[in-house]
């Protein structure tokens, strides 16, 4: 059962929590640029500019703040998301193989279709002879069976873990 729960925290929580983490320091990066632009903006419109030049500045002041708003939002978003995955390891085993289960199926599913969409993929760029872009997809094409294969027995795995269990 623990080897399982290991195995969850290797796969799954530990990738998501670097996820956030990263998508959290763009995020932060992202509003701290579009304020000083935002600022920046301000400044110029103070002076005098023509008409041409003011509305251009107008529209990127407006451009800076609507990225300042949707920075705003991620960085909720991710700091939430970071919140509840580093929560999520200190879980009982029994909630983290529950977990297990359920992510371990999503993930085979989307490696399964990964798999077809890179058939698709390299079926075109062989058709347009393109053979890096072809190689490029029968290496992901590789990446996703292996990686089907691998959540789909570690679902097995999880399945069976749980079911022993009661």
């Amino acid at each position: 059962m623990r080897k399982i729960v290991f195995d969850f925290d290797l796969t799954v929580l530990w990738p998501l929590i670097l996820l956030f983490l990263v998508g959290l320091g763009r995020s932060i990066r992202t509003y701290i640029s579009s304020k000083a632009d935002c600022k920046a903006c301000a400044e110029v419109l103070g002076m005098s500019l023509g008409a041409q030049e003011r509305e251009e500045i107008l529209e990127r002041k407006r451009t800076s703040q609507q990225q300042n708003w949707v920075s705003k939002d991620l960085i909720r978003v991710s700091a939430i998301a970071l919140g509840a995955c580093s929560g999520a390891v200190f879980m009982p085993d029994n909630w983290k193989i529950l977990a297990a289960y359920f992510s371990w199926y999503f993930l085979s599913f989307a490696s399964a279709a990964l798999f077809i969409f890179a058939i698709v993929l390299a079926w075109d760029y062989a058709k347009k002879s393109d053979v890096v872009k072809f190689l490029i997809c029968i290496l992901v094409m590789l990446i996703a069976a292996a990686s089907a294969e691998h959540f789909y027995h570690q679902k097995i795995n999880a399945d069976y873990v749980t079911f022993e269990a009661q």
